[in-house]
């Protein structure tokens, strides 16, 4: 099971309308994606389960962090 992280205000989902919520994020002025890049601790030398684990986790990082209440939210993959 994959996820991703989004503001919780955005319209779009990220797994199937990936080009309209990127420019929705912009538009609002976040980069979620970067944000995610940064807060994430992956490797190309560990599996895809295991970099799925690793997302997953840095978006429950996110999630619980006080200063982005309510501002995120976690998006499950629709496959």
């Amino acid at each position: 099971m994959s996820f991703m992280l989004s503001l919780a205000t955005n319209p779009y989902d990220p797994f199937t309308d990936y080009e309209k919520w990127k420019v929705f994020d912009r538009q609002e002025g976040f980069d979620t994606d970067g944000l995610l890049a940064r807060t994430v601790s992956s490797s190309s030398q560990i599996s895809f389960a295991d970099q799925d684990i690793a997302v997953e986790d840095a978006i429950d990082s996110i999630l619980a962090n006080p200063s982005f209440d309510g501002l995120y939210i976690k998006v499950e993959s629709p496959d």
